[in-house]
């Protein structure tokens, strides 16, 4: 017997096991204790089979218990300190007792970014939820509006808007907060730039430097901000690069009254109404002024390398991409965290060619993941190939006890690490690595999900992380804007964070990661299965029966949690 818990910023996630099968037992109640010992039971709005929740309205687990080990609570309060009991709940739907004698707690955890010197933000930016689907009008399909979804972000200080970019968009316009009370100026590299809210920002701040890429040949996305930028006076340099490549950055150095760069944020949020809150993101703040050294360097090397729109083919630079290729190393906390960064591109070529050996900044991102002991998590937008995908999954043939837990946008990259086990085992992985995907049809407690911003969006999942061994005693977190796979270091402006040993750090980006992993893991098996895959809680004790056939992967679960 075990129960454990974790947290980021914006969840908490509770993994418990039991020796075995409990009699008669429907499920969990699972409770919230804060520090005064106050008992909360969390909500739920799934029932029994046969039942319905038309109006979605929350219950909680003791009435509906939980018919599984492990449990997220999306409504934990932030910056507070909370335990989780877990209490079996025994008898008949309607007529449940808890069992306090196989009670079980939790150690504390807190809801904070805080993470020594870095501070990790985490979105709620998952369209595919039922709280979105009653939340919106739908469209004659069935399928909630994304037109009015698109009204809603796109207005500062709307409910929704807020609800799904949560502490990410506070800790962006947090962002020119801490520039000022420093007095210091902030040297921005962006993507893309069409959130009102953070576009006013910029126009009414001093002391900002901001090198803009296009994000395609007529910048049609990008052009109106930067018109306004440039019509206002501000620092602005036009970044212009050749199509296929992307001036992908999405990273603001912090300089100090003094002028010296004192802290970077990066991470894979772009400063539009989709990144803050129709995609799930992560945005890290690092106080780190050897870190911040290396960003402004590059930062202007982004700015010199550089032409007007006329010719975009000029820049990325043979001179500018040898700069990128070496590592560079910072410290934080006291030296006890390990910092190594990549920029790119950094290779000779200009876009990969058959047969490419990797890259060198892949090639110890590769090596660290075969390098695992305990478990590799993974989140990625459209890596290509080769990326991590596949080497994860040559990892995990190479130690059979590695945990893998992913997920994509890109339902080709399933595909490749699927195919890859395949052909290494032969046979048919477990679907530990999954696709986004929403529930199509309306069918017992659901409705039609959303699964993004409209026909024309691409990314759902757009976070680029890989998270090592979180629980071991030095841990590895990936994160940044690069996309994880060759292509964005042949052809892009990236960023890449390779980070060690700082485990409360780990912690937040293995919450976010089975977050979203286990969002999409019951859609991905609904694909498969319809509504045979989950119409409702059983009533009766059987569904702990798949939990007591032990398999190779519940077998390295087992061995993951009890680390943590």
């Amino acid at each position: 017997m075990f129960a454990k818990a974790i947290s980021n910023n914006d969840v908490a996630l509770v993994s418990w096991r039991y020796d075995d099968k409990i009699k008669n037992c429907l499920g969990f109640a699972v409770y919230r204790v804060d520090a005064n010992g106050q008992e909360t039971p969390l909500p739920a709005w799934v029932g029994f089979q046969g039942g319905s929740n038309t109006q979605w309205q929350a219950h909680t687990t003791e009435e509906w218990p939980v018919q599984k080990y492990s449990w997220r609570d999306l409504t934990a309060p932030r910056g507070r300190q909370v335990r989780y009991k877990i209490v079996p709940r025994i008898g008949t739907p309607g007529q449940l007792q808890s069992d306090e004698d196989l009670a079980q707690v939790t150690a504390p955890v807190t809801l904070t970014p805080k993470r020594g010197d870095f501070q990790a933000f985490f979105n709620r930016g998952i369209l595919a939820t039922q709280s979105l689907a009653h939340a919106l009008p739908k469209s004659s399909s069935g399928v909630p509006n994304f037109a009015r979804l698109k009204d809603r972000i796109d207005q500062p200080g709307d409910p929704l808007r807020d609800r799904l970019s949560a502490e990410l968009r506070t800790a962006v316009l947090g962002l020119f907060d801490r520039a000022k009370a420093d007095g210091g100026e902030m040297f921005a590299a962006l993507y893309e730039l069409t959130d009102p809210e953070l576009e006013q920002r910029l126009l009414g701040s001093n002391g900002v430097h901001l090198v803009l890429s296009n994000t395609g040949a007529d910048d049609e996305e990008n052009q109106p901000a930067r018109q306004a930028l440039h019509s206002a006076g501000l620092d602005i340099t036009d970044r212009f690069v050749a199509s296929n490549h992307i001036g992908h950055n999405k990273f603001v150095v912090i300089t100090n009254r003094q002028g010296n760069p004192a802290a970077v944020w990066t991470g894979s949020t772009n400063w539009t109404q989709t990144g803050l809150c129709t995609q799930s993101n992560n945005g890290l703040l690092i106080e780190s002024p050897s870190l911040a050294g290396h960003y402004m360097d590059y930062w202007n090397r982004l700015q010199t390398d550089t032409t007007d729109a006329s010719e975009p083919k000029d820049t990325q630079s043979a001179e500018f991409r040898q700069a990128n290729n070496r590592r560079f190393s910072a410290v934080a906390d006291g030296g006890d965290t390990e910092i190594g960064l990549w920029f790119s591109p950094n290779t000779e070529q200009k876009s990969k060619p058959k047969g490419a050996d990797t890259p060198s900044d892949l090639d110890e991102v590769f090596q660290l993941i075969h390098g695992a002991q305990q478990a590799v998590f993974f989140l990625v937008f459209q890596p290509g190939s080769p990326s991590i995908v596949e080497e994860t999954a040559a990892a995990e043939k190479d130690n059979g006890g590695l945990l893998v837990y992913g997920a994509a946008t890109d339902p080709g990259a399933v595909n490749s690490f699927e195919t890859e086990l395949f052909h290494r085992t032969a046979t048919k992985p477990d679907k530990t690595v999954v696709a986004a995907s929403a529930v199509k049809d309306q069918f017992a407690y659901w409705q039609k999900e959303l699964l993004k911003m409209g026909p024309q969006a691409h990314a759902i999942i757009h976070d680029k992380i890989v998270v090592i061994d979180p629980f071991s005693e030095k841990p590895t977190v990936i994160t940044g804007s690069h996309n994880l796979g060759f292509r964005a270091s042949f052809n892009n402006d990236e960023n890449l964070l390779i980070i060690r040993g700082n485990r409360p750090l780990a912690a937040a980006y293995a919450t976010h990661v089975l977050d979203i992993y286990q969002h999409y893991r019951w859609r991905a098996t609904l694909e498969e299965q319809g509504d045979k895959a989950f119409s409702g809680l059983e009533k009766n004790d059987g569904w702990q029966d798949k939990y007591f056939k032990p398999t190779d992967l519940s077998e390295k679960e087992f061995r993951f949690w009890q680390s943590a």
